[in-house]
């Protein structure tokens, strides 16, 4: 038989309004995430190992050395960590749920669900009614001292390994699309994906009081489900 779905090697590219960014990202169960993303201009490396506070490393900024995440960063990181997003085993979690109606999708019939995690942190999800899998995330975000609302789009949903895969995630503040990330290869279980993929150094910063994968705000990365 087929083995369980543990972890995900991923390749794809980010379509933002001036570059084009490559990434390659490693995901193991239950929530270990591994992000390299290399442009013209840079190269940025995130790291969370499920236990200590996620790593970020950028090229050009301080040699490379591992850094602190920003607060909003850091949340959005665990949360994408969760292997199987939000909605499995939520209560587990922290979550609560409520149903909020019924709306359309990309033309196709989803629930929308108002979820709040352990921190008070609050996000809409639209689940398809057809196929089950998030089709949609909103999240409330506070930049330069104003509240917007972030939406995630998932779309060109894939068989991987049994279940389905978006291959295309796009992100947008009204109409106005921030960037896109287009998935071109996806690997199950693959020897790419390893523990040392997700080492951070023995001195790391432990988790900060109060933050922790399950009151993380719910994000869905690839995969990412």
């Amino acid at each position: 038989g087929t083995a369980p779905l543990q972890s995900l090697y991923v390749e794809g590219r980010t379509i933002a309004k001036d570059e084009v960014i490559e990434f390659k990202l490693w995901a193991a169960r239950p929530n270990q995430l591994r992000m390299l993303s290399v442009s013209a201009q840079r190269s940025v490396l995130q790291v969370f190992d499920g236990k200590n506070e996620p790593l970020i490393s950028h090229n050009e900024i301080q040699d490379g050395e591992p850094l602190r995440m920003a607060g909003a960063e850091r949340s959005e990181f665990i949360a994408n960590a969760d292997f199987d997003g939000p909605l499995v085993n939520f209560a587990l979690k922290g979550y609560t749920v409520d149903y909020a109606g019924e709306e359309k999708v990309n033309g196709r019939p989803a629930s929308k669900l108002l979820m709040m995690s352990a921190n008070d942190d609050i996000f809409f999800v639209w689940v398809d009614q057809e196929n089950s899998e998030i089709v949609r995330r909103s999240v409330f975000r506070v930049v330069r001292e104003k509240r917007i609302l972030v939406d995630t789009y998932f779309s060109d949903f894939r068989p991987v390994a049994g279940t389905l895969q978006p291959h295309r995630i796009e992100t947008k503040v009204g109409d106005k699309t921030l960037y896109a990330m287009i998935v071109t290869r996806v690997e199950v279980n693959s020897a790419e994906v390893v523990p040392e993929c997700f080492t951070v150094p023995k001195d790391w910063p432990r988790l900060a009081m109060g933050l922790s994968a399950r009151a993380a705000q719910g994000a869905r990365s690839y995969r990412l489900r």
